[in-house]
C-alpha cells in the first residue's frame, strides 16, 4: 500500500478532529469507514466531513505514515533472526514490539486512507465540528 498522507495540521486542529469523530455514533463511524472503502461518501455530509477531518489529522505528513508497509515486515524478520542467532531474548521480544507497532500501523492505514482519499467534503470548514457544537448550535436555532 501506498503512502497516503493528509495535509498538515495544527496540533489544535489534530485534537478537535479526532474529538469529533469519536463523538459520532458508532454506527455512523463504521458506516462512513465502510462506505469510504466502497469508494462512496457518507450520505450525511456532516459525517463525512467530521471522517475526512479525523483522516486527515491520522494520516499526517511523518515518517511513520510514509515508511512503506513493507520495511517493519523486514526489520522484524532481521531481528527475529538476529535473536535465535545470538540467543537473545530481549532482541525477540523488541522484534515482537515492532511487529504490534507495525500492524497498528497497517491497520490504521488501511481504515483511514479510503476517507482521506473521497473527496474533501464542500462543506468541510477550516476547523472540524464537534457533535457539542453541532447539538449547541440546533438548541440556540430552536430558541
Amino acid at each position: 500500500m501506498s503512502a497516503v498522507v493528509g495535509p498538515e495540521l495544527t496540533p489544535q486542529r489534530r485534537a478537535t478532529a479526532l474529538r469529533a469523530f469519536h463523538t459520532l455514533p458508532r454506527e455512523d463511524r463504521q458506516d462512513a469507514i465502510a462506505l469510504a472503502r466502497q469508494g462512496r461518501r457518507h450520505p450525511d455530509e456532516r459525517v463525512a466531513a467530521v471522517a475526512w477531518w479525523y483522516a486527515a489529522a491520522v494520516l499526517q505528513p511523518r515518517w511513520y505514515n510514509r515508511v512503506p508497509l513493507v520495511v517493519p515486515v523486514v526489520v522484524v524478520l532481521v531481528l527475529l533472526a538476529g535473536a535465535l542467532l545470538a540467543n537473545s531474548w530481549p532482541l525477540a521480544l523488541l522484534g515482537l514490539v515492532v511487529l504490534l507497532v507495525s500492524a497498528a500501523l497497517v491497520r490504521q492505514r488501511l481504515t483511514t486512507a479510503p476517507l482521506l482519499g473521497l473527496m474533501r467534503p464542500p462543506g468541510a470548514a477550516d476547523v472540524p465540528e464537534t457533535a457539542q457544537d453541532e447539538t449547541d448550535r440546533d438548541e440556540t436555532d430552536r430558541d
